[in-house]
């Protein structure tokens, strides 16, 4: 079987295979270490609504303990649809946007129906037990997530950014420094819920060896390591320290600001996702434009866009064009620029006729 499949993923257990440096969730690979970094991208709004919803449904479930079958009736719609909006916003993050939404849509019809009232009532069910055993979860989850976060952030503002040599044994200094430190530990402490899935560095995990295809020869099977995981925290943990084993770990992009995993021993500055302001380019693209343009004031194509950038503004003085035309005229200029420092064919033939102001306008108003 091809590796990461028949994992049997859900909001109960997360699971990962193993091999080399990959690790292999649903089907698809990724490189050790890339769940941890990814926390590092959630905003804090989104993180805020999920602690939001969760204790939502933690007042549910104590409300829900002690109902009777009427009140139990009046709550399990509420229920449902506060499980249901925390879902919808985890759908977005990894792992959990790999999951299978109609299959945990199925389980929420079937556990919160007016068929299973009956079991819910029943202290001694299996439905019942699941139940709990489910919202547990639910509001466990983002906490998890969010006490991993900070703790990742700290290790990698704190300790990763300041190293030299992005290698294994240097991640292990850094990792030994700062899991040791009183001050991360108190830190910690001070964070809401720090009781409710705290962060760890000794992730508690079921392991076992499946037989799987190897992901580039087909005709050959190897031995895979498969660790199931019972809490995102754990997930989240130990998908860190296995990525620091391999010399994996998590980098800020200094164009876009959002972490990317680094793989090798260099130190680079910026991620290969889209620049956020100039999406035909990449951040690594754009790092590249504006470390040329540092050294090369005089570059004639830099020259031309200062000349033409000069006019634009002093068209817009003399009300020639409004502050609107303005500015898009200017955005346009400076995708022209950056297209001519990539192509040396289009700066060649076709950059200074771009670059004509009659022509910027021109493409500002068809647009």
């Amino acid at each position: 079987m091809p590796m990461g499949t028949f994992q049997n993923n859900n909001l109960l257990h997360l699971t990962m295979d193993i091999w080399q440096s990959e690790v292999f969730f649903n089907g698809a690979a990724y490189p050790a270490g890339y769940f941890a970094a990814q926390v590092l991208n959630m905003e804090m709004e989104t993180m805020q609504v999920l602690i939001g919803k969760a204790g939502a449904i933690s007042y549910l479930v104590e409300e829900l303990d002690g109902a009777d079958r009427e009140r139990l009736r009046e709550l399990l719609p509420q229920v449902q649809r506060t499980v249901s909006e925390l879902l919808d916003e985890l759908w977005h993050f990894p792992p959990y946007s790999s999951l299978d939404k109609g299959v945990e849509s199925e389980v929420l019809e079937t556990i919160f129906s007016e068929d299973a009232l009956d079991e819910l009532m029943d202290r001694a069910s299996e439905v019942r037990r699941f139940l709990f055993r489910y919202l547990t979860a639910c509001f466990s989850i983002p906490l998890g997530i969010y006490h991993f976060g900070w703790a990742c952030d700290h290790f990698v503002s704190r300790y990763l950014s300041r190293l030299k040599k992005r290698r294994e044994s240097s991640f292990a200094v850094a990792a030994h420094d700062c899991f040791n430190s009183e001050d991360f530990w108190e830190e910690m402490g001070e964070l809401p819920l720090a009781d409710i899935e705290p962060f760890t560095v000794s992730p508690r995990l079921f392991s076992t060896y499946v037989f799987a295809r190897h992901p580039r020869q087909e005709k050959e099977m190897v031995f895979v390591s498969r660790s199931r995981f019972e809490t995102a925290v754990e997930f989240y943990a130990f998908d860190l320290l296995n990525g620091l084993h391999h010399g994996h770990a998590p980098s800020q992009c200094l164009n876009c600001g959002r972490f990317f995993l680094t793989t090798d021993g260099h130190r680079p500055k910026y991620c290969g996702g889209n620049d956020p302001e100039c999406p035909e380019l990449t951040c690594r693209e754009k790092g590249a434009l504006l470390h040329l343009s540092e050294k090369n004031e005089d570059h004639p194509i830099y020259q031309l866009f200062r000349t033409r950038t000069n006019t634009i503004r002093k068209h817009e003085e003399r009300g020639k064009i409004s502050h609107e035309t303005r500015q898009a005229a200017i955005e346009r200029a400076a995708r022209c620029r950056d297209r001519a420092l990539l192509d040396k064919k289009y700066a060649r033939e076709q950059y200074q006729k771009d670059m004509e102001t009659e022509c910027l306008y021109a493409a500002v108003q068809k647009k």
